[in-house]
């Protein structure tokens, strides 16, 4: 498999786990993760199964991403785990219907933009 396929599998992998992340973090409502809340914390995250998927999206980005660490320089891969922002910001829009303004589309393209002008 081409390296840069491995980069982007590895940053959409992360990216959903982040959205699946967000998804199980709305149905924890509070979290305040204080020394007197802490163990019902840690009980509630157990219970919540977008928690455990979005660790697991994140475990297999985390191996993909090593994997690429051993083939390609880190400053090739590195800049690309910016797509990320770009997937998140997709995402958000689309599946919790969040902003997306003039200011986060301009963000993007500079995003795309510097990835390109950094890998040629």
């Amino acid at each position: 498999m081409k390296i840069w396929m491995l980069i982007v599998a590895s940053v959409l992998l992360g990216s959903v786990g982040q959205v699946i992340l967000k998804l199980g973090a709305g149905r924890l409502g509070s979290f305040g993760l204080t020394v007197h809340t802490m163990p019902a914390d840690m009980v509630r995250l157990a219970k919540t199964p977008e928690i455990w998927m979005g660790l697991l999206l994140f475990g297999a980005s985390f191996l993909l991403w090593v994997k690429v660490l051993t083939r390609a320089e880190l400053s090739y891969a590195y800049p690309m785990a910016g797509l990320g922002y770009v997937n998140v910001a997709l995402l958000s829009y689309f599946l919790f219907g969040e902003t997306f303004t003039w200011n986060k589309l301009l963000g993007i393209v500079i995003i795309v933009l510097g990835i390109i002008v950094i890998n040629k």
